[in-house]
């Protein structure tokens, strides 16, 4: 039976066939897929990467969790609060990926020429171990986009570490070295 990810590191035998920023691995045999680091401004240092593809964008984020804790439950509570809070309407809903949260932020009515802006929150426990992704674009409503966007949310494996962390914390990623890109096809 294949794995079905996430995966923890503990569930690969070889990191070479991924682009590793040390607690996320992403695989790199997806020639079309674009990769970013989003750096936090304050601190500098790298807390979410963005991929895109299919004309969709799905950014992740790593967090350290005790090894019985499951926290996705309680982080869509949270979440889905603090949206409506913000005047966003939140829906739960299902997907291979699980229970997630589908997302309509109003546009902001004093910025002219905003718009209303739609995602969807997916979130998955691993052992010691929390992935946050956040999914736009096409993926919300093109089933080929969403089938291949949610297969590489599946396909990521995290490296949590064994050093102790506070539950929730947000695990630093880091860059890789040299360039990044996927293998060229011939």
């Amino acid at each position: 039976m294949p794995l079905v990810g996430p995966l923890d590191i503990t569930q690969i035998h070889d990191r070479s066939s991924f682009v590793d920023f040390g607690k996320i691995l992403i695989p790199n045999n997806l020639p079309s897929l674009v990769i970013k680091g989003e750096i936090e401004p304050e601190s500098q240092r790298l807390v979410a990467i963005t991929l895109e593809i299919a004309n969709s964008t799905l950014q992740i984020s790593v967090f350290s969790t005790t090894k019985t804790e499951e926290v996705w439950p309680e982080v869509r509570l949270e979440l889905a609060t603090s949206l409506r809070a913000q005047g966003a309407e939140v829906q739960e809903e299902s997907s291979s990926l699980g229970t997630g949260l589908a997302v309509l932020m109003p546009s902001n009515k004093s910025v002219k020429g905003s718009k209303s802006q739609s995602f969807r929150f997916v979130g998955f426990d691993g052992p010691r171990w929390f992935l946050r992704g956040s999914i736009s674009g096409a993926a919300l409503t093109d089933s080929d986009a969403r089938d291949e966007v949610e297969s590489i949310f599946r396909s990521l494996v995290v490296d949590r570490g064994d050093e102790a962390m506070p539950p929730r914390e947000l695990l630093t990623l880091s860059l890789p070295a040299g360039n990044v890109a996927p293998p060229r096809q011939l």
